[in-house]
């Protein structure tokens, strides 16, 4: 089992909710998954809000477990 941060975005006038698997890193445990949000959230945030600017309403940054090979 391993680890990936989920990026769920909301915006304004629309119940649609986005949502978008961090690749470029895995954790071993949630610890350290929930580590790295905190550590580096507008890192992971940053190209998203380029993206959407003002449409954007919110967000929610998580760590969700995946089993099976490691890559």
């Amino acid at each position: 089992m391993y680890w990936v941060i989920t990026i769920m975005l909301m915006f304004h006038g629309t119940d649609a909710v986005v949502e978008r698997e961090y690749k470029l890193k895995q954790f071993h445990d949630d610890w350290a998954c929930h580590k790295f949000i905190h550590n580096e959230k507008m890192t992971l945030l940053e190209q998203h809000i380029e993206d959407y600017g003002d449409a954007l309403k919110s967000f929610e940054l998580f760590c969700e477990n995946r089993y099976g090979q490691e890559v």
